[in-house]
């Protein structure tokens, strides 16, 4: 039922800053090699380089000869991590409503070249998934609008004749999300989630081990079946392309969980911890996300000019704020990639369980047929 994400879920193949060889990845290691239909704006690009920062708590000392003197600790970025995981994890959350339903902004930015024209256009994609034990999947992509995404960059459009600018929509021909419509896809049964030849219902999901080390155990008793297939589906065109080892695969598969799942607060706080325990992978402190709102990171790549991915989380609650990538410096080879930006976002608006209903438009049920879900467009 995932034939019409408009990206492949959070899963980029980051040597690559070609859109269609990180497509392609994507691809392999979510579905099990089946290719989906994927917009040029799907291999793009975003913002703000990430800036490291780190809280300082005062602490007061006596000092001798004269009254206390106030002198500073440092809290670092571990620390703030692992607090705001500890509340996460203690969190108490009701799972007995109707449908779990996470709300998201998918965010694309990419350079475009017109009449020798260059300028960055930022594309906003809603993306809404109800889900829950015994209830049809549903998934809803609206097309949001499409922007230079600076002023400099409106005012190189506007001298490029202000051209039309699609989104996602590759030929404006309303073929995937168009702007100013939404398109239903509803499946005909309970679906949790997916990915290459891992399939977990919404009650597995819910049962996952709140112990890191338990949770990664049984997360990687998936892979060599999902490593076999991706094998199998490899294609001689996209050979180029390395097949993603374990911990990269781990990595994709935490960020599904985080963000297309209905797992609990304790699952939570335990896929963090596993991916901060991935080697090679860093946590950073002071990260914003494309909206503004500043977290702890969780931070993997980022060297010899491949893409950064951050997974951003709110200090305070544990809550997932966004998944981004970042191209940190210009490489020879970065394509349509501004370095230094957020070139891909999910943003997290809203995530939870609730007794609300999705609207489904009539025609647009679980009973349409198999060749007409394409065409579920209001």
């Amino acid at each position: 039922m995932n034939e019409f994400k408009l990206i492949d879920d959070v899963m980029p193949d980051v040597p690559s800053s070609d859109p269609g060889k990180v497509a392609e990845a994507r691809a392999r290691v979510l579905n099990g090699g089946r290719r989906r239909r994927i917009s040029a704006w799907t291999g793009v690009l975003v913002a703000s380089a990430a800036t490291v920062a780190v809280i300082g708590a005062i602490a007061v000392v006596p000092r001798l000869g004269g009254g206390p003197v106030a002198t500073v600790t440092q809290t670092s970025a571990e620390e703030v991590l692992s607090a705001a995981v500890d509340r996460l994890a203690r969190r108490q959350e009701a799972t007995g409503d109707r449908y779990w339903r996470r709300e998201m902004e998918q965010v694309y930015r990419q350079r475009i070249s017109v009449e020798g024209r260059e300028f960055v256009a930022e594309d906003r994609v809603r993306d809404v998934l109800w889900n829950g034990i015994d209830r049809n999947k549903v998934m809803v992509f609206s097309g949001l609008d499409t922007r230079p995404f600076t002023a400099a960059d409106r005012a190189e459009w506007e001298k490029a004749g202000s051209p039309r600018l699609c989104g996602s929509d590759t030929d404006c021909q309303n073929d995937m999300i168009p702007m100013g419509k939404t398109r239903y896809v509803v499946s005909s049964e309970e679906e949790g989630l997916e990915q290459s030849t891992t399939e977990l219902s919404v009650r597995e999901i819910l049962d996952l081990p709140h112990d890191p080390a338990e949770l990664k155990e049984k997360l990687l008793s998936y892979w060599p079946a999902a490593r076999e297939a991706m094998k199998d589906t490899q294609s001689t065109s996209s050979a180029q392309v390395k097949l993603p080892e374990q911990d990269y695969w781990l990595w994709g598969l935490g960020e599904r969980l985080l963000l297309d799942a209905p797992t609990t607060p304790g699952t939570r706080a335990a896929v963090y911890r596993m991916l901060a325990g991935l080697p090679g992978v860093r946590v950073a402190d002071g990260i914003r996300d494309v909206e503004g709102r500043v977290g702890v990171a969780i931070l993997r790549g980022g060297a010899d000019g491949e893409s950064e991915e951050q997974i951003v989380i709110d200090r305070e609650t544990g809550d997932l704020l966004a998944t981004q990538d970042v191209l940190p410096v210009p490489t020879a080879d970065q394509g349509n990639i501004p370095p230094g930006i957020v070139y891909m976002s999910m943003v997290i608006k809203r995530l939870g369980w609730t007794d609300d209903e999705p609207v489904i438009p009539e025609g647009c049920g679980p009973d349409q047929k198999e060749d007409q879900k394409e065409e579920c467009l209001r």
